[in-house]
């Protein structure tokens, strides 16, 4: 005999994916040919696209959607728009700071803690430090001590040392030889930062941030990837606590896009 199901309950609703063909506005069409022509013909920075007038003609549209497309696109870090007589797209290489500016944009609407971006490097990157350990060339290893360097000669002054120090955490990422983490971390790195929230980092935590580097880069320089890993741990672990106990309301606060592209 079959059980009758339960009042309320019935049959298994099924769960379908959303549908990727959904209509597309015609801008981000067109935003996304110039794109696959910037790759397709491998467009290095600071190459001069054609024409707006051009453009109009071959995607067949009107000023107002190509500007569209455009501000779309430079606003991602995509091109920029020389203004002048003489002037019209050129292309740019988006970095770090552009794939933080859209991870703050869904970081705020998703209600994201600044503490769970500190919880995420704190499981990446000691596992980056051990890749690197493993897979580190010369000039990689180079980067890394070079940024260190850096650190070391800016210890006195905060902008200059934060600069190095982002230096040094996309070079490690760089270094375990997968350029998506290396963007990811970087990316991360910059708004956990909190710069922009009013943290602060006077000198004796700079000089125990530039302690816990050289321990990262001496294990990295040795091809020790456990060592790299719990160095990396140590200093991850170190930066977390730093922010509970001397910035807990910046710990706590979600996100805003406003604070990570002002």
């Amino acid at each position: 005999m079959v059980d009758e199901p339960a009042e309320g309950e019935g049959a298994r609703v099924a769960r379908r994916r959303p549908d990727a063909r959904r209509p597309q506005k015609v801008s981000l069409a067109i935003a996304q040919r110039i794109v696959d022509d910037i790759t397709d013909d491998d467009l290095g920075p600071g190459t001069k696209l054609a024409s707006e007038r051009d453009m109009m003609a071959r995607f067949e549209t009107g000023r107002g959607t190509l500007r569209e497309a455009l501000r779309f696109l430079e606003m991602n870090g995509v091109i920029r728009v020389k203004a002048g007589p003489h002037g019209g797209p050129i292309v740019s290489e988006p970095d770090a700071h552009d794939l933080a500016g859209v991870l703050g944009l869904f970081l705020q609407l998703k209600k994201m803690p600044f503490k769970a971006l500190v919880a995420a490097r704190e499981v990446l990157e000691p596992e980056l430090a051990a890749q690197a350990a493993e897979a580190a060339d010369e000039k990689l290893i180079a980067e890394i001590s070079d940024s260190i360097d850096g650190m070391r000669e800016f210890l006195d002054d905060e902008q200059n040392f934060l600069a190095e120090n982002d230096r040094f955490h996309a070079a490690v990422s760089a270094a375990a030889g997968n350029e998506l983490f290396a963007l990811l971390i970087s990316s991360l790195h910059l708004i956990t930062d909190g710069m922009p929230l009013g943290v602060s980092y006077p000198p004796p935590r700079r000089k125990a941030v530039l302690q816990a580097h050289e321990a990262v880069c001496d294990a990295i320089k040795n091809g020790d990837a456990e060592g790299a890993r719990w160095a990396m741990r140590r200093h991850m672990r170190e930066f977390r606590r730093y922010i509970v106990e001397k910035f807990p309301m910046v710990y706590e606060r979600p996100v805003r896009w406003r604070d990570v592209a002002p």
